[in-house]
């Protein structure tokens, strides 16, 4: 048995193979028939193209149905008194854990600072030397120093 996340493949397929076979008997009803045979045949190619228009459409809009079916879901569960009370327990024991053990908030904050700190000192002078490179070329090309004898 086809499990049903596989239902729309299977449709998907019947469609392609559909629009095959009707291409092969439209090119097929051209070798056969008069102009007027071929008018017919082309107004059924007209009727398929709509109909995968609207199939096209429809899926979209059964798309859209439930992306709006799972955000309001999720928004629901979000706003749920279980999550409240889960939030609210956790909150409380992290803030019962930051007013017993103030030392490893502060070891946590000063380990960020001190990496803040440290990343903009390797900037600061990272830039540094690349200006004092920059002056040192510009020195030596208005001196005239760098050049061979």
């Amino acid at each position: 048995m086809i499990p049903l996340s596989r239902f729309g493949d299977v449709l998907l397929g019947a469609a392609c193979q559909a629009r095959e076979k009707s291409a092969d008997t439209l090119t097929e009803t051209r070798t056969r028939w008069n102009q007027e045979s071929i008018r017919a045949a082309a107004e059924i190619w007209g009727r398929w193209t709509l109909l995968a228009e609207r199939g096209a459409a429809e899926r979209e809009r059964g798309r859209r149905g439930a992306q709006r079916a799972v955000d309001a879901a999720v928004d629901r569960m979000a706003h749920s008194t279980l999550v409240d009370r889960v939030v609210n327990a956790q909150l409380d024991r992290v803030l019962t854990l930051l007013e017993n053990e103030p030392d490893r908030v502060r070891a946590i904050v000063r380990g960020q600072s001190d990496s803040i700190v440290g990343e903009a000192i390797g900037r600061v002078r990272s830039g540094a030397a690349a200006g004092d490179d920059v002056v040192d070329r510009f020195t030596v090309r208005m001196t005239g120093r760098g050049k061979n004898p």
